[in-house]
């Protein structure tokens, strides 16, 4: 993982660092975004998820609330081949609830390594 030093801070308290920049149009709110990503609690860096491990790509459009808001924020702008690495604050996740089924308790800051691969 970055330092925490090499993150960018948003007001709402979600932590960006970009590993690789990408190329072409950025993306905007309704781009559909295809991308690998490995999910881990920040308390203990237990991952939780990974699209790499199921071995296929994660799809969604962008500010449609398909995925927790601290992606629909980090994603926003980014172009095909971005790599980045997220701090998501509970309250952009999960929140109170966590998710029991993935092993996401309540109130859990989560940790996100994102290869964007295609932007359409």
């Amino acid at each position: 993982m970055a330092l925490d030093a090499a993150f960018k801070h948003s007001s709402s308290g979600v932590q960006v660092y970009v590993e690789r920049p990408g190329y072409g149009d950025k993306s905007v709110d309704g781009s559909h975004i295809k991308v690998h990503y490995e999910g881990w609690l920040a308390k203990d860096y237990k991952m939780f998820d990974s699209s790499r491990t199921k071995r296929r790509p994660f799809e969604f459009d962008l500010g449609k609330g398909s995925v927790i808001t601290g992606w629909d924020e980090a994603l926003k702008g980014v172009r095909e081949g971005t790599k980045l690495q997220i701090i998501v604050p509970a309250k952009l996740a999960y929140g109170r609830q966590g998710v029991s089924s993935m092993g996401i308790p309540p109130n859990a800051d989560l940790i996100f390594k994102i290869e964007v691969i295609k932007i359409t």
